[in-house]
């Protein structure tokens, strides 16, 4: 067999077992500190109306919110599972989606390592090298990144204050889209770092190779479609946020949710802390503060859409990984 699940595919997992046990641990410990967090913000800003704030939130609501967060997810699950068809991954569409939810386990870990536990499911359970499926971890960051962006710009007539800090995460992005578009402008670079670094040649000739079938997920038909459910996605979550600032009452449009959501987790994913934690939040709450919401009510929508869609992805993501692990496994042995 080409490599088996008690083997070692992550930096820190020896077995699945363990390596379970050590994303429950990881969750509960950031769980734990965004709760104290929170908890500290409602003691400074005064517990009982930060309380009497989230008991305006009916469960109906908090399902919705829940739901939408699902849409999101599912989306997300269907661009991954179309790149990976694009690549010549041939997992049914069930087990990429089992496989992608999964991968929320570890998102609170540094290093971006819920992706990498994809890749490792598919390695381990169906075969498929790291070099081959590299692109989808790529894909689905740059898809991120993009669907992000766009929301942002839609968003942007509410706050033209922040037309230049968006303008240039908007080159950025578009400046790495068009070398993932174009390979061969990256050829010469990895050749200088390799000429410079004179090791590791392997692992040079995979970087090439990756960047290679990364371009294969830029014809436009499949980028617009990538586009178009990454967008949907993030969308979902942006009626999220929105309806839980209606419900605490605060007068901020669709437009204005959707800007202050998109601008804080594209700040949450450049400051490269696990999750965003923190600075996701705090950005979030500084904008909801610009346009004249309330403090503690900026910070209960705050907390409250995070735990909704971090932390429910989190929780998913922990439910689905030991599935996911046993299918892989199944999968593997029946390879023989």
């Amino acid at each position: 067999m080409r490599g088996s699940l008690t083997s070692t595919g992550l930096p820190f997992a020896r077995n699945g077992r363990g390596f379970l046990k050590q994303a429950e641990t990881v969750a509960v410990v950031t769980a734990a500190l965004f709760a104290a967090g929170a908890a500290l913000a409602g003691i400074l800003l005064g517990m009982d109306e930060f309380l009497a704030l989230l008991g305006r939130l009916s469960p109906w609501l908090i399902g919705g919110m829940l739901a939408l967060s699902l849409v999101n997810y599912g989306l997300r699950a269907w661009r991954w599972h179309l790149f990976g068809r694009k690549l010549g991954v041939e997992v049914p569409f069930g087990r990429t989606v089992l496989y992608y939810a999964a991968g929320f386990a570890l998102t609170t870990t540094p290093g971006k390592l819920g992706e990498l536990l994809r890749l490792w499911l598919l390695e381990r359970g169906h075969g498929y090298p790291y070099q081959r499926t590299t692109p989808l971890f790529i894909g689905d960051r740059v898809g991120d990144a993009n669907a992000i962006l766009l929301l942002c710009l839609a968003g942007l007539g509410a706050f033209g204050g922040h037309v230049w800090v968006t303008a240039g995460a908007l080159l950025l992005v578009g400046a790495g889209t068009l070398l993932l578009l174009k390979p061969r402008l990256l050829a010469r670079p990895l050749l200088l770092a390799y000429g410079v670094v004179g090791r590791w040649p392997r692992l040079f000739a995979g970087v090439r190779t990756s960047l290679r079938h990364t371009a294969r997920f830029f014809t436009p038909r499949l980028y617009l479609a990538a586009l178009l459910l990454g967008t949907a996605g993030w969308l979902a979550e942006c009626l999220a946020f929105h309806m839980v600032l209606e419900a605490l009452g605060a007068a901020v449009s669709f437009q204005q949710a959707v800007f202050v959501f998109a601008f804080s987790m594209l700040v949450g994913a450049a400051s490269m802390l696990p999750g965003g934690l923190g600075s996701t939040e705090a950005v979030m709450v500084g904008l909801l503060a610009a346009i004249g919401v309330e403090i503690h009510t900026a910070v209960a929508a705050a907390v409250v859409i995070r735990a909704t869609t971090l932390w429910f992805a989190v929780g998913l993501g922990l439910a689905a990984l030991p599935v996911a692990l046993g299918r892989a496994r199944r999968v593997a042995v029946a390879r023989g």
